[in-house]
Formats: structure tokens, sequence, C-alpha cells
């Protein structure tokens, strides 16, 4: 089963995939210039050439409770928006702490000047994919 994970930000969106199920890997980093509608039509135009058969979206906490809050709507109204688009099941998963873990591991790697440089969206749509995929075992 192939999966693609979309790291959603205002800048950039990171994206990342796995095709076992087991192992999540970073693919890559797009532009948010536009409408999330027109974001979505990307990242489903990507989804249909990889074959992916699930989406999981990163959904920040952004409180203590765990409780969310009107920031959150841009996440979930993309998750609407691949639905529609793709008819294909679309979750959302905490993504909290991921670009914090991606950049802890980035640093311990000792990757090269160009990777240090890069964005680390992937990467972050990576630690969350793999997280997912740990706890769900891609079952849910």
């Amino acid at each position: 089963m192939t999966i693609l994970a979309v790291d959603y930000g205002t800048v950039r969106v990171g994206l990342a995939v796995s095709t076992s199920g087991v192992l999540a890997t970073p693919h890559s980093v797009i532009p948010n210039n536009g409408s999330l509608e027109n974001l979505a039509q990307r990242i489903a135009a990507l989804g249909e050439e990889l074959e992916v058969e699930r989406y999981v979206v990163g959904l920040p906490r952004r409180t203590r409770s765990g409780g969310d809050d009107p920031a959150l709507a841009p996440y979930r109204a993309l998750a609407d928006a691949l639905r529609q688009k793709t008819r294909k099941k679309v979750v959302l998963w905490d993504e909290g702490w991921s670009t914090t873990e991606a950049a802890s591991r980035r640093r311990e790697g000792g990757t090269g000047r160009k990777r240090a440089r890069s964005p680390i969206d992937m990467e972050a749509a990576a630690v969350f994919l793999q997280a997912y995929l740990d706890e769900t075992g891609a079952q849910d």
C-alpha cells in the first residue's frame, strides 16, 4: 500500500511516502503559492502518479489539553479537499514535534551542507508518517 504524508505549511508543503507500509521516506517539497484547492489538486496529481492509496495529513496540536483551535482549519480543509479530489482515505495525524525531531536527526546524522540548507519539511513529513506506520501498521 502506498501512503503519502503531507506536512502542510503556509510557504512550503513537505511530502513523504511509504510504498511498503513499513518505512517512511522523504519525497519532496512543493511551494504553497495558491489556494487550498490548487494545492490539493497538485498533491492529488502526484498521488495519482505514485498510485497512492491513502493520504496522511499532519495536524499540529495547539493546546496542552490536546484540543484544537481555529488555526487548524486549513489543515482540515486540505484533508477534505484531498478526499474530494482523490476519493481515497485521508487521515489526520498528529504531527507534533515532527520538525524538531527531523532537525535533531539531521544534526545527529552529520548531513552535508546542501542537505542542511534544504527545506526540512519533507523530512518532518517522514517523521510523522513513520509514527503513523509504527502505531497503526497502516491498518486503520
